[in-house]
């Protein structure tokens, strides 16, 4: 367990914050949609064959990778903790979207069970071609320092 009593997160690392990436084109594809229900047996009839409508869960298979150029590296690893969906209406198969990732919040976290951590969270908005969004996506990475063996 780390024994840190301060932040590590500099200047630097807090001027990223709200930097943007360039917008990635990303399609919710009817293939891809049917073969996600058949795996979770969802047989949900607001999104079955037929009603253009995506999964909700869709957004999982979209995501970007993380930007290297918007990810502060603090510590030496880290996990995926959270990630929060919101929608402001359906996904619909086959529409082509932009997805924008910003880095929103660089934070410590001081003690605890585990001891020192940062929490890095980024905000993805999936875009139409009319730039409303349909979607957005709230990650959070755990960046810890692996323990000395």
């Amino acid at each position: 367990m780390s024994d840190v009593q301060e932040s590590r997160i500099t200047d630097e690392h807090r001027a990223m914050i709200g930097r943007a990436s360039d917008p990635i084109e990303v399609v919710p594809r009817t293939a891809d949609a049917r073969r996600m229900r058949e795996l979770l047996g969802d047989a949900d009839p607001r999104w079955a064959d037929g009603t253009g409508v995506a999964p909700p869960y869709i957004l999982a298979m979209l995501e970007p990778r993380l930007p290297e150029d918007l990810s502060p590296r603090v510590l030496s690893s880290g996990i995926l903790t959270q990630t929060e969906w919101t929608f402001s209406r359906p996904i619909r198969l086959e529409e082509p979207l932009r997805a924008v990732t910003r880095l929103i919040d660089v934070r410590d976290r001081l003690g605890g069970r585990y001891g020192y951590s940062v929490l890095v969270m980024f905000q993805t908005a999936y875009l139409n071609a009319a730039g409303e969004e349909a979607a957005a996506s709230l990650r959070t990475i755990t960046q810890f320092d692996r323990p000395q063996s």
